[in-house]
């Protein structure tokens, strides 16, 4: 019984950490303000979807993008940037839930 009282309790703590991260990332997107090229929902205006992109790549290529950019394209490079450098995991975590439609589209991750 105690084992498993644990155990919800680590559970717990790790859902908020999770619900924590992704809400910390939410934010930094909007700081960066990636909905200007990207639009509002991130699927795509004058750049194209964060959202698509994040369910056809693979979670190092999806980073690698947004660490190293394009700027040939208009796309800049986050490396260097300690918001988006320190939120990148989350951030990727974030689109993949607007990918997978864990997380809706317009809606800000819960903070506990």
């Amino acid at each position: 019984m105690f084992a498993v009282s644990l155990s919800a309790h680590a559970h717990a703590q790790t859902s908020d950490a999770t619900a924590a991260a992704l809400a910390d990332a939410w934010r930094a997107v909007r700081v960066a303000d990636c909905a200007r090229c990207h639009g509002k929902d991130h699927e795509g205006l004058a750049a194209p979807s964060i959202v698509d992109f994040a369910r056809t790549q693979s979670r190092e290529r999806f980073i690698a993008a947004i660490l190293d950019g394009n700027p040939p394209m208009g796309m800049p490079a986050y490396r260097g940037n300690p918001l988006i450098e320190s939120h990148i995991d989350a951030i990727y975590r974030y689109f993949a839930g607007r990918a997978d439609g864990s997380i809706a589209a317009g809606a800000m991750p819960d903070r506990p």
